[in-house]
């Protein structure tokens, strides 16, 4: 019984700290998903519509198409999940490049 209790408490402690840590980690990337989702749409709504729904961009790369229109690339970035939004010159957002969620 006590090798029992030496080797199973210790495995299912750790398996409920690793669900713990998860969720809360996890937490942000979810609320950051679930905001966009409410969005739906996003191609036409500017970067201050967008950002006032979700919170401000954690990344801003302005580029220079192949065309010479100024566009910048907008992230957001969370533990568990990243978007990347272009937006044209007047800040209107033109399409989503990139999305992933763990």
């Amino acid at each position: 019984m006590d090798t029992l209790l030496i080797t199973v408490f210790p495995i299912l402690g750790g398996l409920l700290l690793f669900a713990i840590i998860s969720a809360v980690t996890r937490a942000p990337a979810r609320a950051l998903q679930q905001g966009f989702v409410k969005l739906e749409n996003m191609t036409g709504k500017t970067y201050a519509e967008i950002s006032a729904a979700v919170g401000p961009a954690n990344s801003d790369s302005p580029q220079v198409t192949q065309d010479g229109e100024q566009i910048t690339v907008k992230q957001w970035i969370k533990p568990g999940y990243h978007i990347s939004l272009i937006f044209d010159k007047d800040n209107c957002c033109i399409g989503k490049t990139h999305e992933s969620s763990v």
